[in-house]
């Protein structure tokens, strides 16, 4: 049989109403992502917030916690693997170590690294094949 499912379209997590300045910094300056309009789903701009990640999309739900910590998490490839995590870390990310000092790690010969967003969000940044 045919795989009937052909791609994802977006992933949603949710966010704490409170994180919503630091979550947009983190998701546009710092990630990159270019932020979209949810008015379609959310004319009053209270409860989403959508950017392109790729060819797809992040939703983010507002609301009044965020998720409770897990290990859940999106991954997403990365061009300047190096220079994203600095960034990130000279910002004041919270990542993962693997060991003390060390944040990023090498699985099938590219570096990967668990970094948070500012409601605790887990995201894996893995180093794109070149």
């Amino acid at each position: 049989m045919d795989s009937r499912i052909i791609g994802y379209h977006h992933v949603t997590r949710n966010i704490a109403r409170t994180d919503l300045d630091r979550v947009r910094f983190f998701y546009s300056d710092l990630l990159g992502l270019e932020e979209i309009s949810a008015a379609q789903q959310d004319p009053t701009g209270q409860r989403l917030l959508w950017f392109t990640l790729g060819k797809n999309q992040l939703h983010l739900v507002i609301g009044d916690e965020p998720d409770p910590p897990s290990n859940r998490h999106i991954a997403v490839l990365v061009t300047d693997f190096d220079g994203l995590v600095a960034d990130l870390h000279r910002n004041g990310v919270r990542f993962e170590e693997s060991e003390p000092g060390q944040i990023w790690r090498i699985r099938n010969g590219l570096k990967f690294a668990f970094c948070y967003d500012p409601s605790g969000n887990r995201i894996e940044l893995l180093e794109s094949p070149k």
